[in-house]
């Protein structure tokens, strides 16, 4: 009873702490669970957090001659190696606390792990390069992360493809126009509706791309490269090149249009001519 009512006396203290945002589940078998939103401590500027993550803590009725058994789950802008090393180290903790209160101390760990590691995981979708330090990004209110200048001219691309959607759609007859379609732009991983500013993404310094140099291409590749660069002048000095457009137009008949006047020499001078619009053979 007595580890009962120290138990309680620490989730107390922590629904002092943190109020609504700390849920706290009492099980049938006499354990407790407390979960909690963890975010990154950017001084309350929610736009600047770009990753977060879901801990759950739970206690058994050893606790806290027990360690609690850590749980993290819905996890945004962070690798697995990341989420994986971030357990490891609360259950170390965990560890070497044990016999003393350590709920609070293990939440101030994850959000201290969290701010360290405030840039997301992965590539901008838009660009396909990875976040760098120094690089501006921002983070969508479906937890997705883009370069803010990729970001922008994507937006600013989308924008303009709804512009003639809409053209269109007005111009369509066979529309019920009573039902007008809401057209927004929308996140292009996960189609969710977006809301920016896209003058704001495309004052946004652009990221710093990756030189293709000599030394990140490689020396073989460079080899392959201008073999293949000498086969391709030798085709085309032999006519071996086929040019996509020519080809297209080789076989298209121009049903209105008189026929060349080397053609017309060929032809029976006693024949009439054939109208427009008829195919001539």
């Amino acid at each position: 009873m007595a580890a009962e009512c120290d138990v309680l006396s620490e989730i107390e203290v922590l629904q002092s702490i943190y109020l609504d945002e700390l849920l706290v589940n009492r099980k049938e078998e006499g354990c407790w669970e407390v979960s909690l939103v963890l975010y990154p401590s950017t001084a309350e500027d929610s736009v600047s957090q770009f990753v977060r993550l879901t801990l759950t803590l739970t206690l058994d009725q050893q606790y806290p001659s027990s360690s609690p058994a850590i749980s993290i789950r819905n996890p945004r802008g962070l690798s697995d190696d990341k989420i994986s090393s971030v357990q490891k180290c609360l259950q170390l903790e965990a560890q070497s606390c044990l016999g003393s209160p350590v709920l609070y101390q293990l939440i101030e760990k994850a959000k201290e792990i969290l701010t360290e590691s405030n840039i997301p995981h992965g590539n901008c979708v838009i660009c396909l390069y990875g976040f760098k330090e120094g690089e501006t990004f921002s983070k969508t209110s479906c937890y997705h992360y883009f370069h803010s200048h990729c970001l922008g001219r994507y937006a600013s691309h989308a924008e303009r493809e709804l512009q003639q959607r809409e053209r269109e759609l007005e111009e369509d007859k066979t529309r019920d126009h009573t039902q007008r379609q809401e057209l927004t732009v929308v996140c292009p991983v996960c189609r969710e509706p977006l809301s920016y500013d896209v003058d704001q993404l495309l004052s946004s310094p652009a990221p710093q791309l990756p030189e293709l140099d000599e030394v990140v291409i490689g020396s073989k590749f460079q080899q392959k490269w201008c073999k293949l660069q000498k086969l391709l002048e030798r085709q085309r000095s032999k006519g071996g090149i086929i040019d996509p457009e020519v080809e297209s137009n080789r076989f298209l008949i121009h049903t209105n249009e008189a026929p060349p006047a080397a053609e017309n020499e060929n032809l029976d001078p006693d024949a009439s001519p054939a109208p427009p619009g008829t195919l001539c053979f």
